[in-house]
């Protein structure tokens, strides 16, 4: 039995002697990176019922000039936004998630409407945005992106909103 275990071992463990052939060799890396990740109260809005330029909105800013990079101007494939939104104020909240270049101009935005919940009841919302290669080569060249969250005009909401963004960016590396 001792013998039978050594043969298979040995006969398992035989290689093939060719060469790897590094123009055949592709590289096809997925990444995912958390974009923002934010929680705002229904009384931090409230307080923006005057907000200029656009009334009733929060306003942040996103550094995404990794998107601007050269790598990803000749080996970025794919990619996707993730988002996960829970609302617990009791009016219906728009998310806008709006990319610019160097020269202010907007490259690429994303729109979507997220329900209203209840402090015991929040609404939940996932949704992905995936972009095409004409949109990729657009947003590639964005260097800043700004989050709005607006709601109709109200200041006499409750609860909170908690949303997060992942970008999933897929590459291939081609042999060379």
């Amino acid at each position: 039995m001792k013998y039978l275990l050594i043969i298979c071992v040995i006969f398992f463990s035989c290689t093939d002697d060719r060469s790897l052939d590094s123009d055949e060799f592709e590289v096809i890396p997925r990444f995912e990176a958390n974009v923002f990740q934010t929680v705002y109260t229904a009384e931090l809005i409230n307080a923006g019922n005057d907000s200029i330029p656009i009334p009733n909105t929060i306003r942040d800013f996103v550094d995404i000039d990794f998107l601007n990079e050269q790598y990803n101007a000749d080996y970025l494939e794919s990619l996707e936004f993730k988002f996960l939104a829970e609302n617990s104020i009791n009016r219906p909240q728009t998310l806008d998630f709006i990319f610019f270049d160097i020269d202010d101009f907007e490259t690429f935005r994303v729109t979507e409407t997220i329900p209203s919940g209840s402090l015991t009841g929040p609404s939940i919302k996932t949704f992905s945005v995936e972009l095409n290669p004409q949109q990729i080569d657009i947003i590639t060249s964005s260097i800043r992106a700004e989050v709005f969250v607006n709601q109709p005009r109200a200041a006499t909401n409750i609860g909170e909103m908690q949303i997060e963004c992942i970008v999933e960016a897929g590459y291939f590396y081609p042999g060379e």
